[in-house]
């Protein structure tokens, strides 16, 4: 799965092969995806902390134009401060994706470390028909008499169906020649008679809610059918009960609705990955498909991150670009998040952006996969609230604006309630959103509180939190959010 993957690269992963584009006349060269980034494949040796070398495994990974002037390399070094939370093990093959455009020329390749702007676990490729093949061993997938699976054939909606209902192993009984139908929901479709080779999938999948006719009286078993009406049915049948079919209509809707938020949804799960959505899908498509929904639960949740703000105080006025990635989609940014806020920042916190000045960034967004666990945490009363938080956002790094800023907006919230659970949940936060800034801060302090409404009785284990120091170039990041 991808661990700390940035969000805004994650379709750019399908360039790996794009043309090689070379940065000046005697300059590095690699395989270019996109910008200033470029990918690559390779082994990990670990060289200190915040440093790895990535190393070729095989020419197919790995940029034949790679290196200064006539010299290849096979190996680069790689800065891996950005993600200080992860253990890069030696032996790990990871796909890289790095910056390459800020490169001193003058300096040697050997000796220069290129900054880690995200990273995924590689995983060998497997080809459609071993996809097939395993489908085929598990019952999912048949061929003709003579064994043929015609996966560049075009799929109908009686195969696709058939195939859904399979996979999700929810008629164990498909092979048996009577279908014990309790069902009290009328079966519609006039083009689906009896004897219809997949009359018993359909109608197990439309008595269960999974699939829609054509119109009310028709399916067109042997019409075509585009991948992205497959991914909706198929995130329907992934939502087994009631209530998690409403979940995810929640969610599809407020990622975009139909279609975009149920494809957002997919991708983010992992169900496609450069698929065309409007595409009519071949027999090839939906084994893809099918054999990425068995290794993959689909989970819609998301957390609704609430006024995260951020600020900067270099030690002299400096331009900076800050950069936000996560599984989901921005609801508001201020000023105007466009592929990064770029702006110059004063010693005393003041940024400025074109001809406007603000006190801070600002961001609110849908955090996909993403759900709290109040697994420690303190128990805190109405009238104990601002004290609370005046003392541990101390303990956490902010300074006193910073603290009036966060209780300001917060407090008005958690005093609805006569006690709430409160949770300083950053580590898991930070795993969720990453935050890029350019130059590299000396600190950068993340708080991210979460809560839920409790009662005075209420047992927790009590969280313990470390003293935060502040030193050179600081940036701050607090924000938010209602847990379940």
């Amino acid at each position: 799965m991808i661990k700390k993957f940035i969000g805004a690269l994650i379709c750019l992963s399908l360039l790996f092969s794009a043309s090689v584009t070379a940065f000046g006349e005697s300059s590095y060269t690699f395989k270019k995806i996109e910008n200033e980034y470029c990918v690559l494949t390779g082994k990990v040796t670990k060289i200190s902390a915040g440093r790895i070398k990535l190393t070729k495994i095989s020419d197919e990974l790995w940029s034949d134009n790679i290196g200064y002037k006539n010299k290849k390399v096979d190996d680069i070094t790689l800065d891996t401060t950005n993600f200080e939370d992860k253990e890069f093990c030696d032996g790990d093959v990871i796909r890289a994706y790095f910056e390459s455009c800020s490169l001193d020329y003058s300096r040697e390749i050997d000796n220069y470390a290129f900054k880690l702007r995200g990273y995924e676990d590689h995983v060998q490729q497997i080809s459609v028909n071993e996809k097939a093949n395993f489908l085929q061993q598990i019952g999912v997938l048949n061929g003709d008499e003579f064994g043929n699976l015609y996966l560049e054939r075009n799929i109908t909606r009686a195969e696709f169906t058939t195939l859904m209902v399979k996979i999700y192993n929810r008629y164990d009984y498909m092979h048996m020649s009577e279908y014990p139908s309790d069902s009290e929901v009328l079966f519609p479709f006039k083009d689906v008679p009896e004897d219809h080779w997949a009359r018993k999938y359909i109608e197990y999948a439309y008595s269960n809610g999974i699939i829609n006719g054509k119109d009310k009286n028709t399916f067109a078993p042997d019409k075509n059918i585009t991948i992205r009406d497959c991914i909706v049915v198929l995130l329907n049948a992934n939502a087994e009960e009631g209530y998690q079919r409403q979940h995810l209509l929640d969610t599809a809707k407020e990622l975009g609705g139909y279609p975009d938020g149920y494809i957002k949804i997919a991708k983010e799960n992992e169900l496609i990955i450069d698929e065309l959505p409007e595409k009519i899908a071949s027999r090839g498509d939906i084994v893809t498909i099918l054999y990425n929904v068995y290794y993959t639960k689909a989970n819609f949740e998301y957390i609704t991150a609430g006024k995260p703000v951020i600020y900067l105080y270099p030690q002299k006025e400096t331009n900076v670009n800050v950069e936000m990635y996560f599984n989901g989609d921005f609801t508001f940014t201020y000023p105007e998040y466009n592929h990064g806020w770029t702006v110059t920042a004063k010693p005393d916190g003041t940024l400025a952006s074109d001809i406007t000045e603000y006190p801070y960034l600002f961001w609110e967004g849908k955090v996909m996969n993403y759900m709290p666990k109040f697994d420690e945490g303190f128990l805190v009363s109405r009238k104990e609230t601002v004290s609370f938080l005046e003392e541990k956002l101390e303990i956490l790094g902010l300074n006193e604006k910073e603290r009036a800023d966060f209780i300001t907006y917060w407090v008005p919230q958690l005093i609805k309630n006569n006690f709430n659970i409160i949770k300083f949940d950053t580590k898991e936060y930070a795993s969720k959103v990453s935050l890029n800034i350019e130059p590299q801060p000396d600190s950068v302090i993340r708080v991210f509180m979460v809560y839920k409404v409790a009662d005075e009785t209420e047992n927790i284990k009590k969280q313990e939190l470390d003293r935060v120091e502040r030193k050179g170039f600081v940036a701050v990041e607090w924000g938010g959010a209602i847990g379940e």
